[in-house]
């Protein structure tokens, strides 16, 4: 199993996973220079990170790689069985993080990080929002999970899984961007999820 990786990305997400699951891969570390060569771009189509190869899958996309993962290696513990209801709550936290909590991270990254490679942040030129009506709508968008977490301690089961790999990934952006400075419960959840040991270990280099 390989996984292609670049520091300080989404990529430290199926990296995390991996350790968590204590599975040998190989990490194969790339910079900037590397995934514009000719040869990574057969890998992935956009010249991204990750993408992960194990035997005959090649797959991209960090969600995608560690819902595949939590699948592939079920009896792990880090996905509800394929018959619990717990299955439902699960999809929706793993598709909320992408496509509803990133969304405004990415966009406030966008704002106050212009140093950040446009090829890493693609749609920089386009938001025309202020700090304080990302901000704004980051807290709105915190609701529902802060509501879930404030009785308990993981998002699925009270266990945890894939969800709070992705959900606290992103947080953890939010945590250095200080963007969970009016959310005390995300916060203390995103400060305890990446003070794992497999974190800290994903996000070393």
């Amino acid at each position: 199993m390989k996984l292609y990786h670049m520091v300080s990305t989404r990529s430290v997400r199926p990296r995390w996973l991996l350790e968590e699951m204590n599975l040998d891969y190989e990490l194969i570390a790339l910079s900037l220079a590397d995934i514009q060569k000719e040869d990574y771009q057969k890998i992935h189509p956009l010249a991204k990170i990750p993408v992960l190869i194990d035997e005959g899958v090649k797959i991209f996309e960090s969600s995608a790689i560690c819902i595949y993962l939590g699948d592939r290696y079920i009896e792990k513990g880090f996905a509800p069985s394929f018959d619990s209801p717990a299955r439902a709550f699960y999809y929706q936290w793993l598709f909320y993080a992408s496509t509803t909590l990133d969304v405004p991270i990415e966009k406030y990254m966008f704002l106050t990080m212009p140093e950040i490679p446009e090829n890493l942040l693609p749609f920089a030129k386009k938001n025309n929002l202020t700090q304080t009506e990302i901000l704004n709508w980051f807290d709105r968008v915190c609701q529902p999970l802060a509501e879930t977490l404030a009785s308990k301690q993981y998002l699925i089961e009270d266990r945890f899984t894939v969800a709070d790999i992705i959900v606290s990934g992103i947080l953890f952006w939010a945590l250095g961007l200080k963007m969970l400075e009016n959310q005390p419960i995300l916060k203390e959840y995103a400060t305890r999820m990446t003070n794992r040991p497999a974190f800290l270990r994903a996000n070393l280099n």
